[in-house]
C-alpha cells in the first residue's frame, strides 16, 4: 500500500523552465545596414491617413448624434 520511493525528493529543478542554456556568440566584425535604409516608402506615401481617419471620425459622430435622437 505504501511506496516508499514516492516520498524521496527527486533531482529535478523547481522551475523546468529555468534549465541551462547555452549562450550565443553574434559575429561583431560585421554590421547590417540601419532599419531606415532597409524601408520601401516613397516620398508622400500615407499623408492622407490623418484625412481618411478625420472623415471616419466625423461620420461616426454624426451616426452617433442621430443614433442618440
Amino acid at each position: 500500500m505504501s511506496d516508499p520511493t514516492r516520498d524521496q525528493p527527486k533531482e529535478t529543478p523547481l522551475n523546468p523552465a529555468l534549465k541551462a542554456t547555452t549562450e550565443t556568440v553574434y559575429d561583431t566584425e560585421h554590421s547590417s545596414l540601419p532599419p531606415i535604409d532597409t524601408t520601401s516608402a516613397q516620398e508622400g506615401e500615407g499623408e492622407r491617413w490623418p484625412v481618411a481617419w478625420l472623415i471616419v471620425t466625423i461620420v461616426g459622430v454624426l451616426l452617433a448624434i442621430y443614433l442618440m435622437s
